[in-house]
């Protein structure tokens, strides 16, 4: 069964690792016959959360930006990758805006029009320790359980220090499109 992934990426380079893995993750994802569109918040026009709960009574953000396309593509997904390169062990800050406004989802109304049922998380960073996106995996995890969404698996790319130095990393290129393939390999047949 073909799924439909959309995937969110942060990357403010425009050669910069994550957008390497995202293509290659794209590649092997459309290989396995799965439909993929792309949101990248770096280039969105999006404010983050103002925090005034009006999604939770609404069913929906009252903000009117791209955020507006995010919000049809969460509901037209069935699969979202999250693709950002650590930033302080922390998701870059465009992927981190998205993230807030996930905080419709976290009530019933809301919920039931969020088509996303499994997640993944690529993210690349200078560290070689992977013990430093450990803060990132957390807040990722915890978006997960609010949201009631399933892990898909996560990809932590490291020793990652220059621009485009992933495409020097076969393995790692493998990797993501593996992780592209593997997206159909689950089914809720």
């Amino acid at each position: 069964m073909a799924h439909k992934i959309v995937v969110i990426t942060g990357s403010f380079r425009k050669n910069g690792n994550s957008l390497i893995l995202a293509n290659a993750f794209i590649k092997g994802a459309e290989q396995a016959g799965n439909e993929v569109r792309v949101f990248d918040a770096a280039k969105a026009n999006m404010d983050g959360c103002h925090g005034d709960a009006s999604c939770h009574k609404n069913g929906y953000c009252g903000l009117k930006d791209d955020g507006v396309q995010l919000h049809e593509l969460l509901a037209w997904a069935d699969t979202m990758v999250l693709v950002s390169p650590l930033y302080f062990q922390g998701f870059a800050s465009p992927v981190k805006k998205v993230i807030d406004r996930f905080y419709p989802y976290a009530a019933a109304p809301a919920r039931a029009k969020l088509g996303v049922k499994t997640a993944m998380l690529i993210a690349t960073g200078a560290t070689r320790e992977e013990s430093d996106f450990r803060a990132m995996e957390q807040v990722f995890d915890h978006a997960l359980k609010i949201l009631k969404i399933e892990d898909g698996g996560k990809f932590f790319a490291t020793g990652l220090k220059a621009p485009g130095e992933a495409f020097n990393h076969d393995s790692y290129i493998r990797k993501a499109v593996r992780m592209g393939m593997q997206v159909g390999a689950y089914t809720e047949d």
